[in-house]
């Protein structure tokens, strides 16, 4: 098949810069104890790889298998490649279950920063994670799902607004917190978010000017809640859920 049909080009920016990443990418899947490789193909400017997660739980020895749909995007390796419920095994649009409306395993918030974008060891920790989150969801599905086992953060726009107020260091300032909740509630009842005033006082409290004081992570918060294009790619429900 040729890299282009009918005028779209199949084949992503990586594998043009790079055609030996291909090979490498195959043999890092198929070198992984966890993973099993079945079937590979280009589509859309993604490579798409088809294979199973499994492991086994240690005191009943029972085997666990999830077959998963990998998509490594144009820019990889510095996007994430997305993993995918491939035969959609696992219901969407539980609260706290993980799994976005279009069946993405949410494994992190990507501005977190978690994994080593650009290095060969990428794709070894994403399915690593992928597995984490397998094990995790089957325990919560055990638990008729109610609780998330261990640490979870929000999904979403939700996830990407507490990376900034705590790397604010606002995570306990009551009046960040409340107007916080006011503004959530603003975006999900349709009202039109506007700007902060970078000149008006802080809101947390400071008296000093927001521009100078927690402007750089409060201003970035207003932009993600007031931008609904973005709803889409950060939920877990559908296009109109935060």
């Amino acid at each position: 098949m040729g890299s282009v049909v009918r005028g779209q080009r199949l084949r992503p920016a990586w594998y043009l810069l790079a055609p030996s990443r291909l090979e490498t990418e195959r043999e890092a899947l198929r070198s992984l104890p966890f993973f099993t490789f079945a079937h590979e193909y280009f589509r859309n400017q993604l490579w798409i790889v088809i294979g199973t997660l499994r492991f086994t739980w240690e005191r009943s020895r029972k085997e666990e298998n999830l077959q998963v749909r990998i998509e490594y995007p144009d820019r990889f390796p510095d996007e994430l490649p997305a993993v995918f419920d491939d035969k959609c095994v696992f219901v969407t649009g539980v609260d706290d279950g993980h799994l976005f409306w279009n069946h993405a395993l949410c494994l992190t918030c990507p501005a977190r920063g978690e994994f080593s974008l650009g290095s060969d060891c990428l794709i070894e920790e994403v399915l690593g994670a992928s597995l984490v989150w397998l094990n995790k969801r089957l325990i919560f599905e055990r638990n008729g799902r109610k609780d998330w086992p261990g640490p979870a953060e929000k999904h979403g726009v939700l996830a990407n607004i507490d990376l900034q107020i705590e790397r604010a260091g606002l995570t306990a300032n009551l009046r960040v917190v409340n107007w916080l909740n006011r503004l959530c509630d603003d975006a999900r009842t349709g009202k039109r978010i506007l700007p902060l005033d970078p000149y008006e006082p802080c809101l947390c409290g400071s008296a000093k000017k927001l521009k100078f004081c927690h402007g750089e992570h409060l201003q970035p918060i207003v932009k993600l809640l007031a931008d609904k294009s973005l709803w889409p790619r950060f939920t877990l429900r559908d296009n109109n859920a935060l």
